[in-house]
């Protein structure tokens, strides 16, 4: 055989062979990249659902901590209620006693009895102004409202228990009486009518207001 020849032979025995290990190590390097890609994709899922159960477990803990902090809220402004609706019962007991034109033997003298009223309106009115962020702005103002109607009509009414009648002239007597008939009217007539209307707000607030058109059609039963 010419030389020539076998270098020919030689030559493209190497290329066979050259093709032969490029067939090879395409194939081992592709079995590698899909082998590389699949642990890629099972670690990025696990990574993934981890972080899914992370953020599950943090929201989750996030409406616990909101249903807490909400509870916790609902009871203080449920207790916040109930002492200043306490209060405003003392209030208009006093001043009911104090305004009543039916002043009974053995009861204080009036004099205690204004200073009493005006005891509990004090009272109210600090519990009040130091709880009222607790309650609607409208709620506040309709309770002011009705403890200063109260607190008008038992100093209209207080300036004159002092004295005795039979030191009174005409004019003074008759704007007493005025003042006295004024204020058991405000207690008898529209105090209650506007406390009937805060006890209805305090009950929405508690979440156990009646239903309004069961109300109606009882009253229209009636």
């Amino acid at each position: 055989m010419e030389t020539w020849q076998t270098i020919l032979l030689a030559l493209g025995g190497n290329a066979a062979l050259l093709a032969v290990l490029g067939i090879l190590a395409k194939s081992l390097l592709e079995k590698l990249i899909t082998r590389d890609t699949k642990r890629f994709e099972s670690e990025l899922k696990a990574k993934s659902d981890a972080t899914i159960e992370h953020l599950k477990n943090e929201l989750q803990l996030r409406t616990i901590e909101h249903q807490v902090r909400f509870s916790r809220l609902h009871e203080k402004r449920a207790s916040v209620i109930a002492e200043l609706n306490g209060h405003l019962a003392e209030v208009l007991w006093e001043a009911e006693s104090f305004l009543s034109p039916m002043q009974w033997v053995g009861e204080p003298p009036q004099e205690e009895k204004h200073r009493n009223a005006m005891n509990k309106l004090a009272e109210f009115f600090r519990f009040f102004d130091k709880h009222r962020i607790y309650l609607p702005i409208e709620l506040c103002e309709s309770l002011q409202e009705l403890a200063m109607q109260v607190r008008r009509h038992v100093i209209n009414f207080g300036v004159y228990v002092k004295f005795d009648d039979v030191t009174l002239n005409d004019h003074t007597r008759a704007q007493k009486e005025k003042a006295w008939n004024e204020g058991w009217d405000a207690i008898k007539i529209q105090v209650p009518q506007a406390r009937t209307a805060l006890e209805n707000e305090f009950r929405v607030l508690l979440g156990q207001a009646a239903n309004p058109s069961l109300q109606r059609t009882a009253s229209g039963g009636r």
